[in-house]
């Protein structure tokens, strides 16, 4: 008996020190990306900067690599976006350089679990933007990816396969920049697939991504929040129809309509402003993304009253 506790306890003991040496190890390599990435944002020189990002590569790529590095939360890379979603088996990290002609180029590594090979695996992105331009019809491989920093990343199910819908930002050129919402979900062999034809109701076609150009100038609220919206009904009766509209509040991808700065501008994108008291959305349902105008975009702490009215009635008697 003495010497089975002997046992647990030693291997107690093993078990602590080899997950302090982990944490240990994460820490540094941590500390190192922090120091790294701050070099490279203070550096003036292009040719220097992009060899740094180089080594900035190679080093998270090596973190990443290690064992059990998905339940190491890296909270300390403030200057890189860093996501996880909620059932853990996605995490998504970018970050981005502008080059002399102010052209932003994207960086960033996701780690997928790939349910085959029972670990996760981590793949380096490549920023593909600029040849693709603001085509969003097709699904995309890691190695075509349309480059943004995400800050939001939404889980949905559809037909018990998950989808990973993301928010970010792509900074553009001198003259536009963009708002995307992306979605990333995992094919039968385990590897990311970027963009889902999820989204109802917007534009024309079958659009696998959101992308909005805009201005420079110009700021685009595009945020996943918990807002409200008008719904009208009418229910019929033995005297007429009566008419009821009821303000629904419930969670929502909001964003501001785009609008050109004059109407002979309506064809560059470049010259679209967003125009903050117009308000779109979309809404999910069962893992899709339904599209839904004209949103009120109010807080949810102020609710609008529910109301109801009647029309002037008109029956033959």
């Amino acid at each position: 008996m003495k010497k089975g506790l002997a046992f647990f306890f030693i291997a107690c003991f093993f078990i602590m020190s080899s997950y302090s040496q982990r944490k240990e190890m994460y820490k540094a390599f941590e500390d190192s990306i922090v120091k790294l990435h701050k070099e490279i944002l203070l550096e003036q020189n292009t040719i220097i900067k992009y060899q740094k990002n180089e080594q900035l590569l190679f080093l998270m790529e090596e973190a990443l690599q290690q064992k059990n590095s998905i339940n190491y939360a890296f909270d300390s890379l403030k200057t890189i976006s860093v996501l996880t979603s909620p059932d853990k088996k996605i995490r998504i990290l970018t970050w981005y350089l502008i080059d002399n002609d102010g052209t932003h180029e994207h960086f960033g590594f996701l780690q997928a679990y790939n349910e085959e090979k029972e670990r996760y695996v981590v793949y380096t992105l490549t920023d593909k933007w600029q040849l693709l331009g603001i085509h969003a019809t097709q699904t995309l491989d890691y190695l075509s990816w349309f480059g943004a920093v995400y800050y939001e990343l939404i889980q949905t199910t559809i037909n018990k396969k998950k989808y990973y819908t993301l928010l970010g930002w792509n900074g553009g050129t001198l003259f536009s920049q963009y708002k995307v919402i992306d979605v990333i979900s995992l094919n039968s062999r385990g590897a990311p697939v970027f963009g889902a034809y999820i989204f109802r109701g917007f534009g024309k076609g079958k659009p696998a991504r959101i992308i909005f150009e805009y201005a420079k100038k110009s700021n685009l609220n595009l945020a996943y929040d918990k807002q409200s919206y008008t719904q009208r009904s009418t229910k019929k009766s033995r005297k007429g129809y009566t008419y009821r509209v009821d303000t629904i509040y419930t969670p929502m991808i909001i964003f501001n309509r785009l609008i050109p700065m004059e109407e002979s501008l309506k064809d560059v994108r470049q010259y679209y402003v967003a125009e903050s008291s117009l308000n779109d959305a979309f809404i999910e349902k069962e893992g899709r993304w339904y599209f839904k105008p004209d949103v009120q975009g109010r807080n949810p702490d102020k609710p609008l009253p529910k109301y109801e009215y009647k029309p002037k009635q008109y029956y033959k008697r």
